[in-house]
């Protein structure tokens, strides 16, 4: 096997064509270097120098080694750099699930800031449920979940830092009678028929949604239930029902959908926003995903 230090005496005597120069710049014995270059041609079963009267040359394979042990010791030194960089989180992949009404405003803000401090990691991201996120935190196929408590699953193994939180609005199709409305009630849905988040996939979501009805008297007609926002928006932007939706859907604009704000003061009115990882893991990119999403947060509270 052929080490980085053979590969950078051969270099240092093939860049100066002189094995005493080469000698001093690498603060060894001549005798030594010759001798050391002298065994990587054995082991090679080729010349890389002509030596003589006139000094030292590259023979035409030495020419070729010098070119390949110079990239090889550029690979070992961008391979170290990496590495350490991976240890503290400034390079290597990070795999994270978030919630589909996070993409619309949340997790843009988030990625955008962390990539501002941590340009060289590859981050891989998947819209997924809450309960889709719990399991794959068990599967270990994620780093770090954007996803909303309560958890309806297993989470014994994870931490969690509530990121924010949000008011529901109420996403309706752009000709519905209330679309125009700066802010309704609840009450005003008492005869819509709803599009909502299905129980078995979105359990969370559909049990505000409940609370949110039978607090205000009714029991809501449902219609349909989905498992993605965007399969909610556009069962709306049909006409065919309204849904309940985060109000982190106030910064998209969809051209068949309004979105109004809800005047209530229920609890289930508000739902937050947390950010979970393995308490297991060891992951430097995702402490610093951490770090850099509640910088961002507390920037733009401030």
């Amino acid at each position: 096997m052929i080490s980085e230090k053979i590969l950078r005496q051969f270099i240092a005597v093939a860049e100066s064509l002189n094995f005493g120069r080469a000698a001093e710049r690498l603060h060894i014995a001549q005798p030594a270097l010759s001798y050391a270059v002298g065994k990587l041609e054995r082991h090679l079963g080729v010349r890389l120098l002509h030596r003589g009267r006139g000094g030292v040359s590259l023979t035409p394979a030495g020419h070729t080694f010098l070119a390949e042990g110079e990239r090889l010791l550029q690979q070992i030194g961008h391979a170290v750099e990496q590495t350490r960089a991976a240890a503290h989180g400034k390079a290597g992949k990070l795999t994270i699930g978030f919630l589909g009404t996070c993409g619309y405003g949340l997790m843009p803000r988030l990625v955008e800031h962390f990539r501002g401090a941590c340009p060289d990691v590859e981050l891989q991201l998947f819209e997924m449920s809450t309960l889709e996120q719990l399991a794959a935190f068990a599967d270990q196929r994620i780093d770090l979940g954007l996803l909303r408590p309560p958890f309806f699953g297993p989470q014994d193994d994870l931490e969690t830092h509530l990121l924010t939180t949000d008011e529901l609005v109420a996403a309706l199709p752009a000709g519905h009678p209330l679309s125009g409305r700066k802010r309704i009630t609840v009450s005003d849905l008492r005869d819509a028929r709803f599009v909502v988040f299905g129980r078995d996939h979105v359990p969370a979501a559909y049990a505000s949604l409940m609370a949110l009805c039978l607090g205000s008297g009714f029991h809501p007609t449902i219609i349909q239930e989905c498992a993605q926002v965007s399969s909610m928006l556009s069962v709306v932007a049909a006409g065919t029902g309204v849904g309940i939706v985060p109000g982190d859907l106030l910064a998209l604009r969809h051209q068949r959908v309004r979105f109004v704000p809800l005047s209530a003061t229920h609890p289930a009115a508000r739902v937050e926003v947390s950010l979970a990882w393995r308490k297991d893991s060891d992951h430097a990119g995702a402490r610093n995903f951490v770090a850099s999403a509640r910088a961002c947060l507390e920037a733009n509270a401030g």
